[in-house]
């Protein structure tokens, strides 16, 4: 189901996926960066969309400001965690949600771990390739489980950065790269399978 809501620079545009057996869990997921052709359009989003859903949880993708439908322009990864906030803030008045899942890949991580300092209270948190070592993951307690997802041969992550993470639970897909080109079968497996 196709959506607008309210964001802090004009409309956002999104997708509602529905779970059939929802409890009233929803899922905000973040897109990559929107510079390099990111969008909620994306086959890993909708690899992490689908583990979610077929376990319960709603979904909803969206689109960073200045990205397809959105308004507003892109801030440098700056004010697009607002973005993330204004995406759970909706959710929350308009379909009374029980709890709250956020997931992100790549720079769509970066902006959930930036925006868990407006966000609270969250279930669980699904990191998908975060750009450790490329973008700016402040040290944090974890507020909730935190799973994170990421090939031994992505140039956008640092690995041994990763693994000083506190709380964090990392989940490594052997031979895979950022785009988890040909891997994707072994992402929806350790998806799943951290969720069991």
């Amino acid at each position: 189901m196709q959506v607008q809501f309210p964001g802090p620079s004009g409309s956002l545009e999104g997708e509602i996926i529905p779970a059939p057996n929802a409890d009233g869990s929803f899922a905000v997921l973040c897109h990559p960066h929107p510079q390099y052709g990111g969008s909620m359009i994306d086959a890993v989003l909708d690899i992490c969309a689908e583990v979610l859903v077929q376990r319960g949880v709603s979904v909803l993708k969206f689109n960073f400001r200045g990205v397809g439908a959105s308004a507003g322009s892109y801030s440098g990864g700056h004010a697009e965690t607002e973005d993330v906030v204004a995406a759970v803030e909706w959710l929350t008045l308009a379909h009374g949600i029980k709890s709250l899942w956020l997931a992100g890949y790549s720079f769509g991580a970066n902006m959930v771990w930036r925006a868990l300092d407006e966000i609270h209270s969250p279930e669980h948190i699904l990191l998908i390739a975060p750009p450790v070592g490329h973008m700016e993951f402040a040290p944090r307690q974890p507020p909730c489980p935190i799973d994170v997802f990421v090939g031994d041969a992505d140039e956008f992550v640092d690995l041994a950065r990763l693994g000083s993470w506190a709380g964090v639970r990392s989940h490594i897909i052997a031979g895979a790269d950022h785009f988890f080109t040909g891997k994707w079968d072994e992402l929806r497996t350790s998806i799943d399978a951290s969720l069991s």
